[in-house]
């Protein structure tokens, strides 16, 4: 995605009585923005809180290079680096003059917020992301709502996107692809969900990608917490649960779609995956 033209900083900051009617709504309490910034090449010199902010601060550099000074911490920050500045923390960041950042800058509180700071990462570390596709998207669209800002369904909107913004910070499966094990584990996925009705054994998907079963079961553990059969499986008995509550096909019938001759082995599968059995599911449903 294209970067927007802005040549000037963009900046939105939470009146006191809008924080005070997020902090008692029941669904804004949770995690709300009190301010945000995004600011293009040569548009800032510092940003700081040199007394602290009673508020997380995150910090995300998408290009250019710049420093961030904490105590008696120095950290340089590089393209595709975020990092979260806790709490009361006084800090002064500043891009670097050769190769000035374009930063985007959120500070956020709310009862999740602790958990949120967790969740991102502790400490002062810089850490580094791949670009997204559709994640600075997101920043704008939050920015262009929190214009309007006292419209209460405007700024809900704003953090319940503000949500899946920070989402993005964390890596997954299918947050990005690229040669190489990440690839190698989608492959085998597609694979897998192409074959759910028939036996597939970890010997199939090693002769697949060519890769020895040892090295490909540690892979999958290692990007997943999956086994390669346990995936699989768990495939199998999301789509088996789809027929059990969208037809009337029988549990036995079902098991046969799902390539189990069996359907006691296949009801003990469903069971393990799904915590209750066909039938219980059925009803339930």
């Amino acid at each position: 995605m294209s970067q927007p033209s802005v040549t000037a900083p963009i900046t939105r900051i939470l009146p006191d009585h809008l924080k005070r009617k997020l902090e008692k709504h029941p669904l804004g309490r949770n995690l709300f923005i009190t301010a945000i910034g995004f600011y293009p090449e040569n548009t800032v010199r510092e940003i700081s809180e040199l007394r602290g902010a009673p508020v997380y601060t995150l910090l995300y550099v998408t290009q250019g290079k710049g420093w961030l000074e904490a105590g008696k911490r120095k950290n340089r920050i590089l393209p595709s680096q975020y990092l979260v500045i806790p709490k009361n923390t006084r800090f002064r960041s500043w891009p670097d003059p050769k190769t000035p950042w374009r930063i985007y800058t959120v500070q956020f509180s709310g009862r999740l917020a602790d958990d949120i700071f967790t969740y991102l990462g502790k400490g002062m570390k810089p850490r580094t992301i791949p670009p997204l596709v559709g994640r600075n998207a997101q920043f704008d669209d939050i920015l262009h709502h929190l214009d309007l800002m006292n419209n209460i369904e405007n700024l809900l909107y704003a953090n319940f996107r503000f949500y899946s913004f920070l989402g993005t910070f964390r890596l997954t499966v299918f947050n990005y692809m690229k040669k190489g094990a990440d690839n190698i584990i989608e492959q085998c996925i597609q694979l897998m969900k192409q074959r759910l009705d028939q036996h597939l054994a970890l010997a199939d998907l090693s002769r697949e990608t060519g890769l020895s079963a040892s090295y490909l079961s540690a892979l999958f553990k290692e990007k997943t917490r999956y086994s390669p059969i346990q995936l699989f499986t768990s495939l199998r008995m999301q789509k088996a649960s789809q027929l059990l509550k969208e037809t009337q096909l029988t549990v036995k019938e079902i098991a046969g779609e799902m390539g189990y001759p069996d359907p006691y082995i296949f009801s003990r599968a469903f069971k393990l995956v799904m915590g209750v059995s066909p039938k219980k599911f059925r009803e339930r449903a």
